[in-house]
């Protein structure tokens, strides 16, 4: 009996080494086949990005379904960021992806990483990814939320650039001179800025005093506790350059909603942009960034007005003010004579008269009861032909 259990223990030990070896040399095989893969590398900090405002989570911007149970940490009415770090550990790859896309490769040296980053509208998780040669992945996100600037409220100004105070520029002076020269402060030719920040020089229209040096015309290198902020409102700030815009808009009845709210860079960029007039969209987006319910519910009709089909709106509104409604160039019974012959040759109704039956409540008449060219055509986009408000005479004349 004792002599079977032996032969059992022994078959059983048996079994068990020919499975371990079986198993080392698979793991051997595998390992002469498959690149050695890379223990991880130490840990990474990210400073604060420039350009952002700390938020509380009492933000009101952040309230409602736009926010995440990881989103507490920075908000920013800016269009792109600058992120600043560090990682231990030398031959590094760091990149960053935002939002799961829009890949971009940050400028290193020494350990130290810098990068400028598009955000989007919103929820930004902004992913910070770091490697050592072949090896895995290490990542950490960031929770930055972009809001419009109408979002803060009116009398909201410029976000405060955070980044430049001393315990953050403390880790890029061995590299950069973040103060500027007594040369520069004499002369106001700050190009010290633009050794890190040549990136708002690269577009085709380059705000003026940008592309001469002189960014103090706009930001306070002497601001605390955070240096080169933005004091004034755009409409102060704006106006100090540029006086015979402010001298038309000062004589205008009506401003446009962003100049009245002193908000010029809703629309305009102060630095570059590929656009015209520092436009920061192409002057065919540039309207529908806050009109588009509008542009959709005019696009879905059978006929549209050429220049609101092409988006150029300031063919018969004004940007920034008018004199009347809906920043018209002209009131609105003469608006279409700036492109149109007023009366139209061989047309068959004639405006200027009162009209000589019941007109629907939805045809527009003069202030005295007169009929014009936008009693019966829409300027933007209408059901029927020609930009009739109504699709055959039916529309008007029940038979």
């Amino acid at each position: 009996m004792a002599t079977q259990s032996g032969c059992a223990v022994e078959h059983l030990i048996t079994t068990n080494m020919k499975t371990i070896i079986y198993i080392l040399i698979i793991a051997l095989v595998l390992s002469l086949r498959s690149p050695a893969i890379a223990g991880p590398v130490g840990d990474i900090r990210v400073f604060v990005p420039e350009s952002l405002t700390s938020v509380s989570t009492e933000n009101p911007s952040l309230s409602g379904p736009r926010r995440t149970a990881s989103m507490a940490v920075v908000s920013t009415t800016g269009k792109k960021v600058s992120v600043v770090g560090k990682v231990d550990g030398k031959d590094v790859q760091v990149e960053l992806n935002n939002n799961g896309r829009s890949r971009t490769i940050p400028n290193m040296r020494d350990g130290h990483f810098h990068a400028q980053v598009t955000l989007s509208l919103g929820v930004n998780l902004l992913e910070v990814r770091w490697r050592k040669g072949d090896g895995q992945w290490e990542s950490k996100t960031l929770s930055i939320f972009r809001s419009s600037k109408l979002e803060g409220g009116l009398a909201s100004t410029y976000p405060p650039y955070v980044f430049h105070k001393d315990e953050n520029e403390e880790h890029c002076q061995e590299c950069h001179r973040t103060t500027l020269t007594q040369a520069e402060i004499e002369t106001g030719m700050e190009k010290s800025c633009l050794r890190c920040h040549k990136g708002l020089t690269d577009n085709l229209n380059v705000h003026g005093p940008v592309a001469v040096g002189i960014c103090t015309v706009c930001h306070d290198p002497g601001s605390e506790p955070n240096r080169y902020r933005v004091e004034e409102r755009d409409t102060v700030l704006c106006y100090g350059c540029h006086t015979d815009r402010k001298e038309i808009d000062d004589s205008k009845l009506l401003l446009h909603g962003p100049v009245g709210a002193g908000m010029c860079t809703i629309c305009h960029d102060a630095h570059s942009t590929p656009f015209p007039f520092q436009l920061i969209k192409a002057k065919s987006e540039i309207c529908i960034m806050c009109h588009q319910e509008d542009a959709d519910r005019w696009n879905t009709q059978n006929s549209l007005h050429p220049p609101f089909k092409s988006g150029n709106c300031s063919g018969c509104h004004d940007p920034h003010s008018s004199d009347f409604k809906y920043n018209l160039k002209a009131n609105r019974a003469e608006i279409c004579g700036l492109c149109h012959e007023i009366p139209v040759p061989g047309h068959l109704h004639m405006v200027g008269h009162e009209p000589q039956f019941t007109l629907p409540a939805d045809f527009p008449m003069t202030d005295d009861g007169k009929t014009m060219c936008l009693t019966c055509h829409d300027p933007h986009g209408a059901p029927g032909a020609h930009l009739t408000r109504r699709e055959g005479c039916d529309g008007c004349h029940p038979k």
